[in-house]
């Protein structure tokens, strides 16, 4: 009887075990503020928060270069620890930055709180808010700005993320 109740206890305990959701370490507003006028701008607070919370897993894929003079960066994809996967694009002229982050399956909540203290850290004058399903974060006059939407699927949570006019 005793063995019966220990093999079915451990044939459910794993199913358990696979439905808690990633949580990812919460933005350090002042410090990500303070890196990010280090780089006098230049970098994106997202890429900041990476690489100063998670292990790259990956050079930078998929590069693409800007075809004039100083040929620099203006795309690419990276990998970090716990399946992470993170992609960025300012190929065009005047088209902004978009990004897209992608995580396993995460919490709602704290995903919410996330995008908060990331918008936090790149200080901003427009006022921003959530839509009601809480789903999609940006102007609250549909101007200029930064947005972030998330996007559900079975196995993963992406946020895709766009600043620009």
């Amino acid at each position: 009887m005793k063995s019966r109740f220990l093999i079915i206890l451990f044939l459910i305990f794993p199913i358990f075990g696979i439905a808690q959701n990633f949580e990812l370490k919460k933005p350090n507003v002042a410090e990500l503020n303070a890196e990010l006028k280090k780089t006098n701008y230049t970098q994106d607070i997202t890429y900041l928060y990476l690489n100063r919370n998670y292990k790259a897993e990956s050079e930078k894929l998929e590069v693409k270069k800007y075809d004039y003079p100083d040929y620099s960066i203006c795309a690419f994809k990276q990998k970090f620890e716990h399946g992470i996967v993170y992609s960025e694009e300012q190929c065009r002229e005047a088209g902004g930055i978009t990004t897209k982050l992608i995580l396993p399956k995460t919490d709602n909540e704290s995903l919410i709180q996330w995008i908060e203290l990331i918008f936090k850290s790149s200080p901003m004058d427009i006022e921003h808010g959530w839509n009601s399903e809480k789903t999609k974060f940006g102007p609250t006059d549909d101007g200029a700005g930064c947005y972030f939407e998330i996007i559900e699927t079975e196995n993963s949570t992406a946020i895709d993320m766009y600043c620009g006019c």
